[in-house]
């Protein structure tokens, strides 16, 4: 009858029973001073769950503070990804546009025209300007000496072009570049904290109990984790994008040079 009673039981009614029964069972086994503490420890411990939205909001202000920073710089890095990999898709792609069209039209007779619908566009458009100019202020063909420094203006100007355009593909490389290189040694100032309070703690509590310093160590390690996961993609993510501007750099580069060239033809050809 006793059986089915127990089993007729709520489960945490039955649980509760359980742990008496078994804290008086250790006080029969054991000393009584010591029997007194296990029983109180067994009959009082809670059954939590200890993950990791728990370890955030057990842990320390200045450790929350850590870990809320960290992950605003982890949301800012897939931001900046998201961000520059589609600038970068579609400026690309314009770019290409433009060159084959750049390269229909020079080979004709005429000067093709320029446009700022991409970066090669705006560079040839600069040196167009110069070209407008030079024929406004000078109505024969240019001898060689002029041609040679109208030349030199026309890269001039597509340079000044160039590395305005670059320096805006480079926006928030910096940020990336801060982000993954300080990430680590914030999620460290927030785990030192963590442990710092724990320590406090132990010495308050006069015990060096694993149940009271794992839960503070615990959450002072999570900041290292979470900076960790916000430097490691940053420094990854930069690491791409600084080879996508290094192509930049060489194809606007390789269309400079050729934007003189055939500027350079069409002087020969008309002289």
């Amino acid at each position: 009858m006793h059986t089915i009673g127990l089993l007729q039981m709520p489960p945490r009614r039955l649980a509760n029973f359980l742990l008496s029964a078994s804290a008086g069972l250790l006080a029969l086994a054991v000393s009584p001073a010591h029997a007194q503490e296990v029983a109180a420890a067994l009959t009082t411990a809670p059954a939590i769950q200890f993950g990791v939205s728990e370890m955030f909001w057990q842990s320390h202000i200045v450790v929350k503070a850590v870990m809320f920073f960290l992950a605003l710089c982890s949301l800012l890095t897939w931001t900046v990804l998201v961000e520059k990999s589609l600038t970068f898709s579609s400026t690309r792609r314009a770019n290409e546009i433009f060159l084959k069209s750049f390269r229909a039209q020079s080979a004709g007779r005429d000067l093709p025209g320029g446009n700022n619908e991409s970066i090669m566009g705006r560079m040839w458009l600069a040196a167009r300007n110069e070209l407008d100019y030079f024929g406004k202020t000078h109505t024969t063909t240019p001898t060689p000496h002029q041609a040679d420094r109208l030349l030199q203006r026309i890269a001039l100007s597509a340079g000044i072009v160039q590395e305005r355009e670059l320096s805006g593909l480079g926006k928030m490389m910096g940020v990336l570049a801060t982000i993954g290189s300080t990430s680590p040694f914030i999620g460290l100032f927030g785990t030192v904290w963590g442990i710092l309070n724990s320590f406090a703690h132990i010495a308050v509590a006069k015990s060096t109990n694993l149940a009271v310093v794992a839960p503070g160590i615990a959450e002072a390690l999570l900041a290292t984790a979470i900076g960790l996961f916000a430097a490691i993609p940053a420094v990854m993510i930069y690491n791409k994008f600084t080879r996508d501007i290094n192509g930049f750099v060489g194809s606007l580069d390789n269309f400079s040079a050729e934007m003189v060239a055939t500027v350079s033809r069409k002087f020969d050809s008309a002289g």
